[in-house]
């Protein structure tokens, strides 16, 4: 049985160990060998998607206007999350409610911005 489920807010660094996203997990693991996809919150800019605007009240980790950035959304193998998680290069934090994680599966599926194979995938997932 594995430790990462939808919902779960996993901090992952991007590109360099000191630039950190918070990613949402939003399928269940699946496959071999399993992944799930996952979305990240980033602070938002005029270029940003604003399918969904994310508040501090949406979450604690967000301290000011946020996006989810549909366009990053990508499949993460789960034993390499888990393996993060054990190492402490990764960081768990608080899941999401429910009402903010239909209003992210909403927004993947409707965002002009998300990958076409990920929203094909996230269709299957989400039935």
């Amino acid at each position: 049985m594995s430790s990462i489920i939808q919902k779960n807010t996993i901090l992952v660094p991007i590109l360099a160990p000191n630039c950190k996203h918070l990613f949402i997990v939003l399928t269940a693991p699946k496959g071999q060998p399993p992944v799930v996809v996952m979305v990240n919150i980033t602070t938002r800019r005029p270029t940003s998607d604003r399918t969904v605007v994310v508040t501090p009240s949406d979450h604690p980790f967000v301290k000011h206007e946020s996006v989810v950035a549909f366009e990053h959304a990508m499949t993460f193998e789960v034993s390499k999350l888990e393996n993060g998680l054990q190492k402490g290069l990764l960081k768990k934090y608080p899941d999401i409610d429910d009402a903010f994680f239909e209003v992210i599966k909403h927004g993947l599926l409707n965002s002009p911005r998300t990958p076409q194979r990920i929203k094909t995938y996230c269709l299957e997932c989400f039935r």
